[in-house]
């Protein structure tokens, strides 16, 4: 099989890096032949370096340099990739999209996409649009463009007979099912890099702290002003947050860090911005619990990464990843509806040094089953029923 992967690694650096990095490293180890379609041909070798890959394993993979204007961002870059190298697309068994498809894809072969959650399933949907298109005139006036232009030149209906869907987690299975109606949809989970969380915690052997940790970016839609003011009800106690984020909107971080001021829990919080990843890690060798407070979160990576180093999790309860794909409706973690629980389940675990319903190393052995082995098990048996 000839494979076509259309993607620009490093555009937006996370988990979405690591899926493209998986599936073209799971069709190289059968041999297949891969060809990477990208405007940004440097970032590949940037994602390698960031997960630590092996990059021996990827110097076979044909870089097909497509030129882009750079004010085109994604996802009209994929747009005008797809379309300047049509014919060539053509040639190729399977062409991989990631989140949503070019109207030129309709004339290809076979179409695989997959799925963190579509643009085209926020808008038809009205789901998961993100803060700063809706509560100011100039994001919303934004959005309305954003609507009009991807219409014109990406999928709206799935329900065509050469595109093969993959959906990350439940909540995204059952949106795009119902937005965008395609033939066939899988559910594959987004892999992990568990192992190597693990090894480098059992390398650390550091003593376990009262620290509670938030990984993520840094946006409204992660709701971290929650662990906050749980926090603030906590004042006196010996617990302490770290807030880990990536700097994906600077109004955001400010309040944030005011809110910290505020409530006067600023010896107990402190917020680090685009940290390494190793420092992460050394976090998480510490921490006592991992903190997901998103109020809508397809999946939700950093709570399995939490749950490899030990971390016990507390999620939003709710239509969420965490809450239903990762712990299991309470079976391997907490959930909370409001600040005034979460605030009561840091205090149960952290002070009172009761409740934990799980040993550290049944969290680990819950996070091996979204290790990047199993994500290419899961693709390649997927990849099995197209050829």
């Amino acid at each position: 099989m000839d494979v076509a992967v259309i993607y620009n690694f490093a555009e937006y650096p996370g988990g979405g890096d690591l899926v493209a990095l998986d599936i073209i490293e799971a069709l190289l180890e059968k041999d297949l032949t891969v060809n990477l379609y990208t405007s940004l041909p440097e970032g590949i070798q940037k994602a390698i370096h960031y997960f630590d890959k092996n990059s021996r394993i990827f110097k076979n993979v044909a870089i097909r340099k497509v030129e882009t204007p750079k004010m085109v961002k994604h996802p009209y870059n994929i747009y005008l990739i797809t379309k300047k190298t049509l014919n060539e697309l053509k040639e190729h068994d399977l062409i991989i999209f990631f989140d949503d498809i070019p109207k030129p894809a309709l004339k290809l072969r076979k179409v695989l996409v997959y799925v963190h959650y579509p643009h085209a399933a926020r808008m038809l949907l009205n789901e998961l649009v993100p803060y700063r298109y809706k509560y100011t005139f100039k994001g919303k006036l934004l959005w309305k463009t954003h609507c009009v232009l991807f219409r014109r030149y990406f999928l709206m209906n799935w329900n065509k007979p050469n595109i093969h869907v993959i959906a990350n987690s439940t909540l995204t299975y059952s949106h795009v099912a119902r937005a965008l109606k395609p033939r066939y949809l899988a559910k594959v989970y987004p892999p992990v890099q568990v192992k190597q969380i693990i090894e480098f915690i059992r390398r650390a052997n550091v003593a376990e702290d009262n620290i509670v940790v938030y990984v993520g970016r840094i946006q409204p839609e992660k709701g971290v002003e929650d662990l906050i003011k749980a926090v603030a009800m906590l004042k006196n106690a010996d617990v302490k947050v770290r807030i880990l984020g990536f700097n994906f909107d600077i109004n955001y971080l400010q309040y944030l860090r005011k809110l910290v001021e505020k409530l006067g829990v600023a010896k107990q919080v402190s917020i680090e911005v685009n940290v390494p990843r190793k420092r992460i890690l050394e976090i998480l060798a510490k921490a006592k619990s991992v903190v997901h407070p998103a109020h809508y979160e397809p999946f939700g990576i950093a709570v399995v990464e939490g749950m490899a180093a030990g971390c016990i999790p507390i999620v939003r309860k709710g239509f969420n990843g965490p809450w239903i794909d990762i712990v299991k409706k309470g079976r391997y973690g907490y959930g909370y509806e409001c600040i005034f629980e979460l605030a009561k389940i840091i205090g149960q675990l952290i002070i009172e040094k009761k409740g934990t319903i799980m040993h550290p190393n049944d969290l680990m052995a819950r996070s091996l089953e979204f290790s990047e082995f199993m994500f290419k098990r899961r693709v390649l048996e997927l990849l099995k029923t197209l050829v």
